[in-house]
């Protein structure tokens, strides 16, 4: 069962020393995971846009603009706009449960991020996410090993990073929940998912 637990990240602010060392732990442990080159290889060559929900500090939207010079970038975040964000990307700051984007198809990113919500929030989330032409979502697979091998890295990494990644763990998801929770419609969507022995559960849906 899913346990959701706050996040410590979640409440310091953006130049806290502590969370400033635990996103660059957070860096270091998506790379590990292969999530944003999952996430990469994944994006259509021809959408017309790409989004990203909950874009942390930018990071992924800049190797996703390298990668696709000239897409329209947007993200909805809560933290303001980093300061070294190209400026070729559309930066909404603000709470995606209150905020209305606007949306005409394109693609969709999630990377760690739909842990944060409750099982009644993420229907609304689904209905944000079906406006889009493809979903790409990567997630934290709920399960022993990725909580047996964050026991490993906890002489690595930041005492908030050792609180935060466990948690993040109990609230991730297993096979079969991203698409129930978030209320796809299976007549709308084509759907696949796939999980890692790295600790990630992952979700790509396409427009049928």
């Amino acid at each position: 069962m899913r346990q959701l637990t706050p996040e410590l990240l979640d409440h310091l602010p953006v130049d806290d020393p502590g969370a400033m060392r635990s996103r660059r732990d957070l860096r270091r442990i998506n790379v590990f995971m292969g999530n944003e080159g999952w996430i990469l290889s994944q994006i259509p060559q021809d959408t017309p846009s790409i989004t990203e929900f909950g874009a942390g500090d930018g990071g992924l939207l800049k190797r996703i603009h390298h990668r696709h010079p000239g897409t329209p970038l947007a993200a909805i975040e809560l933290m303001p706009r980093p300061a070294d964000l190209p400026d070729c990307v559309d930066w909404l700051q603000a709470d995606l449960l209150d905020a209305q984007p606007e949306a005409h198809g394109g693609t969709v990113i999630a990377n760690l991020f739909l842990h944060h919500f409750s099982e009644a929030q993420l229907p609304v989330l689904g209905r944000r996410l079906s406006a889009y032409d493809t979903i790409i979502i990567n997630e934290p697979l709920r399960a022993r090993l990725p909580i047996m091998m964050g026991r490993i890295a906890k002489p690595f990494i930041h005492p908030i990073t050792r609180h935060d990644m466990r948690v993040s763990i109990e609230a991730g998801f297993t096979a079969g929940e991203l698409p129930r929770l978030l209320n796809l419609d299976e007549s709308q969507f084509q759907v696949e998912e796939s999980s890692t022995w790295r600790g990630s559960q992952r979700m790509l849906a396409s427009c049928r």
